[in-house]
Order: C-alpha cells, then sequence, then structure tokens
C-alpha cells in the first residue's frame, strides 16, 4: 500500500455572480450565484467519505462560501483557516470590465497580455510572477502546518494554476496552458517531498446539478 504522507484537494470556488456575468473578478469580493452554490454541495457529496483534517481558504466571499458549502455538505467538521496567498490575481484596472470591454479600452494592452502567456501585469495589477510567488508562499505555509493527512484548499482558478505550478516546477509559460474550472476539484499527492497528480480539474459532480436550460461552467 502506498503511504500517502498529505494529499492536497485543490477546489476553485463555484461560479460567482460574475463568472456568470463575464467580469473580470481579480481580487474583487463577489459572492457566489444560485449555480454556483449548486456546484459546491455536489462537490461537498462528492467529498463526504473521504477524511479531511482541515481546510484553507482564500479569504474572498466566493472562496470563503465555497469552503463552507461544500464542508456542510460533506459532513465534515473542521476548522477553515484563511490565507491571503490563496487570493485571485490582482488584475488592477481590468477588474469589473467584461473581456469584450478590454478588447476595445485595453486593446494593446490586452492583445500583448494575450500574446505573453499572461505573464506581465494589468495596468495597476499583479504580474504572473508576483502571483506565482504568493501562491508558492501559501502552499509552504501549508505544507508547513500539516505533514500528514487530507486538506482541502479553496481558491482561485489562478491560485490554484499557480499551486500547480510550483509543486511541479513548471516554467511559468505552462500557466497560460492550464485550464481549471469552477468547483472543479485537483488532488496532488506529496509524499518524501515529491508531488503526484492524482486527478486535474475534475467536475463529473457538476453534470446533474443544473438542468438543460440553466448555464453551466462544464458547457462552456
Amino acid at each position: 500500500m502506498v503511504n500517502i504522507m498529505v494529499r492536497l484537494l485543490l477546489v476553485r470556488h463555484g461560479e460567482s455572480v460574475w463568472n456568470e456575468e463575464e467580469r473580470v473578478q481579480g481580487q474583487q469580493d463577489i459572492p457566489l450565484s444560485e449555480i454556483g452554490r449548486k456546484q459546491t454541495v455536489a462537490l461537498g457529496k462528492r467529498l463526504k467519505s473521504i477524511d479531511i483534517s482541515v481546510c484553507f481558504s482564500s479569504p474572498l466571499k466566493r472562496a470563503f462560501e465555497t469552503a463552507e458549502l461544500v464542508l456542510t455538505a460533506s459532513s465534515k467538521i473542521v476548522p477553515i483557516v484563511t490565507l491571503p496567498e490563496l487570493m485571485e490575481r490582482n488584475f488592477g484596472d481590468w477588474e469589473g470590465r467584461r473581456v469584450d470591454e478590454l478588447k476595445s479600452l485595453f486593446a494593446h494592452d490586452f492583445s500583448h497580455w494575450l500574446s505573453s502567456n499572461y505573464i506581465p501585469p494589468p495596468p495597476n495589477g499583479e504580474s504572473l510572477g508576483d502571483l506565482l510567488a504568493r501562491s508558492e508562499r501559501g502552499i509552504k505555509k501549508i505544507l508547513a502546518q500539516v505533514q500528514n493527512g487530507t486538506v482541502l484548499v479553496v481558491g482561485h482558478s489562478g491560485s490554484v494554476k499557480a499551486a500547480i505550478c510550483f509543486l511541479f516546477q513548471l516554467p511559468i509559460q505552462s500557466f497560460a496552458k492550464l485550464r481549471i474550472d469552477n468547483a472543479s476539484l485537483t488532488i496532488i499527492e506529496i509524499r518524501d517531498g515529491q508531488s503526484w497528480l492524482i486527478l486535474l480539474n475534475d467536475t463529473c459532480h457538476l453534470h446533474k446539478t443544473v438542468s438543460e436550460n440553466e448555464r453551466c461552467s462544464i458547457c462552456k
């Protein structure tokens, strides 16, 4: 039998109101949408059989609410520790804007950002390098506190992808090639300092959480 030292359950928050409106959120404190709440409950039910020892969450509302709903739906009573390092990337002047607005109001900057693998900072925002360094500090804090067991880590698309890049020592350009959907589950096991990818961006628990007429992140 494989001796699992630390298992990280990396979760992106459920769909938020601004995900629904296709607005850039960044570090704005936006709540979950109704669909997002359904998604997180479905994920929690999926995790019922897993023994979770502690939960770390971004302090932003959409992530913390996801953590609460997942733990409630999975019948877990464990502490939720907030870590600012797990927050989404700061998108500066782009926050609150729709993508079509970015293409018109910030045409040059946005085009350069896309062609540069998301590495440069948006105007008055955070560079990808800064996000990766911050996320690395957060994961190191978690691993310093938990040497054994299963940990629920709730964050954002950016912070989950940054954690993957750190744990597998991927080049910074790899970040743009990763996809992390709302309420998705990524599992990484760490044994003797070696990271093992068990599951990536899995959303099978969402398939029956919304009707065919409702908007669902897995159908985009």
